[in-house]
């Protein structure tokens, strides 16, 4: 009976040292915090990899639990940053990678809305 119980829970994953993101990272996600955190989403954990911008184009590079979450965090870019940046673009793979590798860009402009693609590098 254990073993079936243990299939019904989602795998353990490591937080390699990582915690919780603290409030200041919440408000304000290109912040040196937000690079050294694990946020929540609805189906899992996310975190920044990287990120940079080149004049008004922001570029993220995101981990996640689950590739379904992208189109959630993007929003939470775009809800801080929409003013300073003309186009956003998230890249999200998974956290651990099961699917081969895919990656899910998000990508965020005034005139289109959130527009994604899945595709494996």
């Amino acid at each position: 009976m254990g073993a079936a119980c243990a299939g019904r829970h989602a795998p353990v994953r490591s937080s390699f040292g990582i915690t919780t993101c603290p409030q200041s990272a919440e408000a304000s996600l290109l912040s040196p915090d937000a690079l050294q955190c694990w946020f929540s989403a609805p189906n899992g954990r996310w975190r920044t990899l990287s990120h940079e911008s080149h004049y008004q184009v922001l570029v993220v590079n995101i981990e996640a639990a689950d590739l379904g979450d992208a189109e959630s965090i993007a929003r939470r870019f775009v809800s801080r940053e929409r003013v300073t940046f003309s186009e956003i673009l998230l890249y999200v793979q998974r956290e651990s990678k099961t699917d081969g590798g895919t990656i899910r860009r998000v990508r965020w402009t005034p005139a289109r809305g959130f527009e994604s693609l899945d595709f494996k590098p």
